[in-house]
């Protein structure tokens, strides 16, 4: 998972009108909105293999996997411990910019979840099959068995 995940999933929900919805991102302000556009816009050269994988996989938009990927990774950088957090921070660059920003800090249960992925057009049923494909790129990056269960176990529908 490299950067241009965690920015196309930027992307997409801020111009995504469901999106705006689901993730109440109307207290940001156009400053930090364009900072965060000018990194994506930057970072979305690099190439994405959980992304990759998903496109190839599941016959999806590379938004779409992005943001599938993002709403997860979310989601679990909010609810992990501190020890946890901060593992995941260390697999996945660029991972405390995203959440660390007000445009993602809502999403706090698998609800928030389907939301994403619906709002991009996805059937949340497809979590199941996003999940094995980001715990397989953590376990090659050389996530511990306590992250890998964590993850397993919260990202369950």
């Amino acid at each position: 998972m490299t950067k241009s995940v965690i920015l196309t999933l930027a992307i997409t929900t801020t111009f995504s009108f469901n999106s705006y919805a689901e993730f109440d991102i109307s207290g940001v302000s156009s400053d930090s909105a364009s900072s965060l556009l000018n990194s994506a816009s930057q970072l979305a050269q690099t190439n994405s293999p959980v992304v990759d994988n998903l496109v190839k996989e599941l016959s999806i938009s590379p938004q779409q996997a992005a943001t599938g990927t993002g709403a997860l990774l979310s989601l679990a950088k909010n609810q992990l411990g501190s020890g946890q957090g901060s593992e995941l921070n260390s697999l996945i660059p660029g991972l405390s910019s995203l959440t660390n920003s007000s445009l993602f800090s809502s999403v706090e249960n698998m609800e928030s979840v389907k939301n994403a992925f619906a709002s991009v057009g996805l059937d949340p049923a497809l979590i199941s099959q996003f999940t094995p494909v980001i715990l397989d790129y953590l376990g090659t990056q050389g996530a511990s068995s306590g992250l890998m269960n964590s993850l397993g176990s919260l990202w369950q529908q």
